[in-house]
C-alpha cells in the first residue's frame, strides 16, 4: 500500500497514512449536507420563557408600585404595548409580503409609543440638556421608522423610487480603472 505524500512550506515531504475506512470520492461529489429543520421549537421555548419572565417581572413591579399611580400606569402601559407589538410582529411575520402593508401602521404606532414612553421616563431623571438629547434621539427614531416603513420604496430591480440621491444599483470598475 502506497502512502500519500504532502509537502509543507519548507519543501520537505512527509508521508501521510491513508485511512482504510474512507472511500474515494470524485472532486465534484460531496456528501449531502443535512437540510435545516423548519421546526422552531427551540425558539418557541425561548420566546415563552422570555414572555413569562417579562410578565412575572412586570407583575412584581406593578405590585410594588401600587401606591404610585404614575409608575403603575407606566408599567401597565409598557407591558400592554409591548405585548401588542409582539402580537402584531408575529402576525406580520406569518403573512405573505403583500399582506404586511396593512400591519405596518400599528407596528410603527406601537413601537413609537413605547419609545416615547421610555424617553419620558428617562428624561424625567436627566439634567435638562441631556433630556433634550433624549427627546431628539427618540424623535429621530420615530421619524426614521416612519420614513423607513411608509416613504422609502424600492423598485423590483433594487433601485430606489423618487430619490435622486440614491446610490447606483451596481457600480462595476473597469479593468482600466483598477490600475
Amino acid at each position: 500500500m502506497e502512502l500519500p505524500v504532502a509537502e509543507n512550506k519548507t519543501g520537505a515531504t512527509m508521508e501521510l497514512p491513508a485511512s482504510e475506512n474512507k472511500t474515494a470520492r470524485e472532486p465534484d461529489q460531496r456528501p449531502a449536507s443535512p437540510q435545516p429543520q423548519a421546526d422552531s421549537s427551540g425558539f418557541k421555548f425561548l420566546t415563552i420563557i422570555a414572555v413569562l419572565f417579562l410578565t412575572v417581572n412586570s407583575a412584581d413591579v406593578a405590585y410594588r408600585s401600587r401606591h404610585d399611580p404614575p409608575r403603575l400606569s407606566f408599567v401597565v402601559f409598557a407591558y400592554s404595548d409591548l405585548m401588542m407589538l409582539l402580537f402584531y410582529l408575529k402576525k406580520m411575520e406569518r403573512l405573505p409580503l403583500e399582506g404586511r402593508e396593512r400591519l405596518k401602521f400599528p407596528v410603527w404606532a406601537l413601537s413609537t409609543a413605547l419609545i416615547l414612553a421610555f424617553s419620558w421616563r428617562v428624561a424625567e431623571v436627566m439634567p435638562p440638556v441631556l433630556a433634550v438629547v433624549v427627546w431628539l434621539l427618540s424623535g429621530s427614531v420615530a421619524v426614521g421608522g416612519f420614513y423607513g416603513l411608509f416613504i422609502y420604496r424600492e423598485t423590483e430591480d433594487g433601485g430606489v423610487v423618487d430619490h435622486a440621491y440614491s446610490p447606483p444599483k451596481k457600480y462595476e470598475i473597469s479593468p482600466e480603472e483598477k490600475v
